[in-house]
């Protein structure tokens, strides 16, 4: 058996933690299973460097305006920072799994036959809930209080559109993805992939920001955020549970690799 490279190491060790044992895994799994062990994609370092660009630009060109636009900044939302960081993460890390699954695709070409499953089997209803609460249920809020003259709101509304983006883009992808499968054992990994890839998409942590407003700030409608927060984590945290028990196991039968 030849030695193992680093890609492949790290797709054995996502099917290890998953109870199947392979020496060797097959190359289209290679493709897909070493990204979402941490290994990086050539393939997406461009797009990874615009975000990292535009992320760190946007977040300068937001503090400058804000020097000369706001005189009180006390209004600013102090968990900016961290928001758009935490956003920026959360996209390059799906751009690399993106790379990861595209490099699969076009080793399969024209042989992306299998339909699609259905978004109500992907995106369970408690990921459905938690989205509903973080960014529905933020915005209304956010829109009450900037009604009430709140700029803090206005910024506040700013930062959650930009998270409700990030989730989407990624819940998007993930719905639309095909089924990239060449025998039984590729498609129970997709089966796994997609469900698990789910939870890329953190919506909770997007209204976790909040928080920094809530200790170190005198926000109006102070109660209602704090409930906003804690609805949007719990419903988040229901939502993961029971996204985890909804992947299925591998098949023992199926083929994964070389066996050891």
């Amino acid at each position: 058996m030849s030695t193992l490279t680093a890609r492949e190491k790290a797709a054995v060790k996502w099917l290890e933690l998953r109870g199947v044992q392979v020496a060797e895994p097959m190359t289209l799994l290679t493709s897909r299973l070493s990204v979402r062990r941490g290994k990086r994609s050539p393939d997406a370092f461009t797009a990874a460097f615009f975000v990292y660009l535009l992320t760190f630009a946007g977040i300068f060109v937001y503090q400058f305006l804000l020097l000369i636009l706001v005189d009180d900044h006390n209004d600013l939302p102090d968990g900016g920072l961290a928001f758009c960081i935490f956003g920026m993460v959360v996209l390059t890390t799906w751009l690399h799994v993106r790379a990861g699954d595209r490099e699969a695709i076009a080793r399969l070409g024209d042989r992306l036959d299998r339909p699609r499953p259905p978004w109500r089997e992907v995106l369970g209803g408690w990921y459905l809930t938690t989205l509903a609460v973080t960014f529905g249920g933020g915005a209304v809020l956010g829109i009450v209080l900037a009604a009430g003259g709140s700029l803090w709101a206005w910024l506040w509304l700013s930062l959650l559109a930009l998270g409700a983006i990030v989730d989407a883009v990624i819940l998007t992808s993930v719905l639309r993805r095909p089924v990239i499968a060449e025998d039984e054992g590729s498609l129970a990994v997709d089966a796994v992939t997609r469900l698990e890839d789910v939870q890329l998409a953190m919506p909770s942590a997007f209204a976790l920001p909040v928080v920094a407003d809530l200790v170190f700030m005198d926000l109006p409608a102070k109660p209602w955020l704090i409930g906003y927060v804690v609805l949007a984590v719990a419903t988040h945290v229901v939502a993961r549970i029971t996204q985890r028990r909804r992947i299925p196991a591998l098949p023992a039968d199926g083929y994964y690799g070389e066996a050891r």
